[in-house]
Parts: structure tokens; C-alpha cells; sequence
């Protein structure tokens, strides 16, 4: 307060002190307001429209417009000959990303989504991977080899990040032609998808049995069973079932995990060491 603020205070109370008399002649009184007792004041609701009956969708109608998109891309998928497969190993024979660090392929993985997956929906395919190393922990099967083909085995799916036709990159897969009974996998033709395009680029730098798996973790068993030789029967008893029934059976959109994906770099980092051609 200033000086002048202080000396004036007298004066303005000798100047109410009259205007309160001169009132209360007239039968006037002025008392203090009670401010806490004062209604407060509040703003109007806003005015909301109801939603366009369009949009309110059953969960059971969701699931169906999601199954919508899929089908054609299961039916191109379907249609994959000798020539098509041919043309897309001619395709990615090269270098698509360049010379890349895998762990920031791993982190690439939060931005891709399955467009056919039924059991994620829209949720990440690094959620998935998350969700299948949350699995193994809880159940003590997570070695080491486990654990990195978890974390690996879908990088072939960034290609949905480029405008290659989903039906090339997700799907399972199943033998094209005709092929003998034990003749074994490698001596197949099977479809091309995002399997077969990691297989391509991890298959000099993780040990064999790794590689096969990354290569046919997306077959119908079913039907590829009987071509598979004694070796092709052995990882698959080994390493294949195990590994599809984390890969299959955790996929959920209503699960986050709690351990982040960073808590598995050192294994990426200590495994690829330099940047991978991809």
C-alpha cells in the first residue's frame, strides 16, 4: 500500500460514516455482503448433439466390418502362383531398408498393424510381441533363443509400412504345386509373405534352427505336414508348435503388458552386434 493510499484511509471511513447516516434518514441501511453465501455463479451446460445412430455400433458389428477388409486380402493371398512368388523374391533380393540396426527395426514394429489379424485387431505388432514375452516369462519357457525369436520373428511385417499388397506380407502360408511326401520344406515352394522375407535377411547372422523357424513360423501344419523330411519333423515337434502356441494363443487388443519392450534390447544389441542388411 502506498503512502498516499494510507493517509486517505481515515478519509473515505469519514465519508461512509456520513453517507450511512444521511441514509438510514431516509430509512436506508447499507450492511456487508456475505460472500461466501452468495449463489455461485456457473455457466451453462453445453449443448450436445446425440451421436448419429450410424455410429453406434455393436461390438458384434465392429468384428464384422473388420472381417470385411480381410477377406480379399486372404483371397489374393490365396492366389499366389510360382510366377508371383518368383517376382517377389526378385523384388526384395536387395536392400529395402538399407544397413539398419535391428533394434530400431524392433521399435519400428509399435507403428505396424496387421490389417487381417482377427485376434489383435488394431493393436501393434509390437504389442504382439510383447504379449507373447510376457507369456513365456510367466510359464519359464523364455531362453534365450526364445526370447529372440520372439522379438525378430515379425520384422518381415514392416513391409506393411511401404505400399507392398498386405496379401504378400501377412497370411499363412501353405505349399504351391505339386510336391512328394518327405520331400522337405526347403525343397518346396511355399507362399511368400513377411516369413520368407525375414528368413532372407536373418538367415546368415542367427543359428540354422532360428532361421527355420523365422521361415515357416506362418504354416498351416495341417497341410505341409506330410512334406516335412525327418529333420523338418524334429524342429517342428522342437521348436515350431511351442512356439506357434505363444504366437497364436496371447494375441489379445485388451491386454498391454506390463514389462516394457526396452526391458529385451541388451539381447537384441549382444545378438546383432552391427547393423543388418534389411
Amino acid at each position: 500500500m502506498s503512502f498516499r493510499e494510507a493517509a486517505d484511509r481515515p478519509a473515505m471511513r469519514r465519508v461512509g460514516t456520513l453517507v450511512n447516516r444521511a441514509l438510514r434518514t431516509g430509512g436506508v441501511e447499507l450492511r456487508p455482503v456475505n460472500r461466501s453465501a452468495a449463489p455461485a455463479v456457473t455457466e451453462p451446460p453445453p449443448v450436445t448433439e446425440p451421436l448419429p445412430t450410424d455410429l453406434l455400433h455393436s461390438e458384434a458389428e465392429w468384428r464384422a466390418s473388420f472381417s470385411t477388409h480381410v477377406s480379399p486380402i486372404l483371397e489374393r493371398h490365396r492366389r499366389q502362383t510360382a510366377e508371383t512368388i518368383a517376382a517377389l523374391r526378385d523384388r526384395y533380393a536387395q536392400p529395402l531398408f538399407g544397413y539398419v540396426r535391428v533394434w530400431d527395426l524392433v521399435e519400428r514394429l509399435a507403428g505396424c498393424v496387421d490389417p487381417t489379424d482377427q485376434r489383435l485387431y488394431c493393436a501393434s505388432q509390437q504389442m504382439h510381441v510383447r504379449q507373447i514375452l510376457e507369456e513365456m516369462e510367466a510359464d519359464g519357457v523364455a531362453t534365450p533363443e526364445m526370447i529372440l525369436v520372439a522379438l525378430i520373428h515379425d520384422l518381415g511385417k514392416l513391409l506393411l509400412l511401404t505400399d507392398e499388397d498386405p496379401a504378400n506380407v501377412v497370411c499363412m502360408n501353405t505349399a504351391v504345386g505339386e510336391h512328394r511326401d518327405g520331400a522337405g520344406l526347403d525343397n518346396c515352394l511355399i507362399q511368400w509373405n513377411h516369413d520368407e522375407f525375414a528368413y532372407e535377411r536373418f538367415k546368415d547372422v542367427v543359428p540354422d534352427e532360428l532361421a527355420w523357424l523365422i521361415r515357416y513360423h506362418s504354416l498351416e501344419l495341417h497341410g505341409v505336414r506330410r512334406l516335412m523330411d525327418d529333420s523338418d519333423l524334429e524342429r517342428c515337434e522342437r521348436l515350431l508348435e511351442p512356439f506357434a502356441h505363444y504366437d497364436h494363443a496371447t494375441k489379445t487388443p485388451f491386454h498391454l503388458p506390463v514389462v516394457p519392450i526396452s526391458r529385451y534390447r541388451d539381447v537384441i544389441e549382444e545378438a546383432f552386434p552391427d547393423p543388418i542388411r534389411f
